[in-house]
């Protein structure tokens, strides 16, 4: 088999996939990152409407003003909302850090960590 006419291992393109890999990644970090801004920002915006919401009912001429904590679930409630928040701004911070340095997450159990603190909001 004869070499193409004006090709030597001088001047042959070579494919760098490398680029595109750094692109994709790059891509996903910042999608991470405006995610759980997203969620951070949700988190406390549901915590302050919680906790700043008043009613006010007349009872024959009586007036009951109720807020958020004459209910424990609603304590309850503006607490997780406020963890979520507070974990999705930690992990914000890590994401935009490694945005950063270039860095890629190479230790399994900090991925399994960070995997498994994701996956809490979703048990019942």
């Amino acid at each position: 088999m004869m070499p193409a006419e004006g090709v030597s291992p001088g001047n042959v393109a070579v494919y760098n996939a490398g680029s595109k890999l750094k692109a994709v990644d790059r891509r996903l970090k910042a999608a991470e990152l405006s995610l759980r801004c997203a969620i951070c920002g949700f988190g406390v915006l549901a915590a302050a409407l919680i906790g700043s919401n008043t009613q006010v009912r007349e009872f024959f001429s009586v007036e009951k003003k109720a807020k958020f904590t004459d209910m424990k679930a609603l304590v309850f409630l503006v607490a997780v909302n406020g963890m979520a928040a507070g974990y999705s701004l930690i992990q914000g911070a890590r994401c935009a850090s490694s945005m950063v340095k270039g860095a890629v997450l190479l230790n399994k159990a900090l991925a399994l960590a960070i995997f498994s603190f994701d996956q809490v909001p979703c048990l019942p």
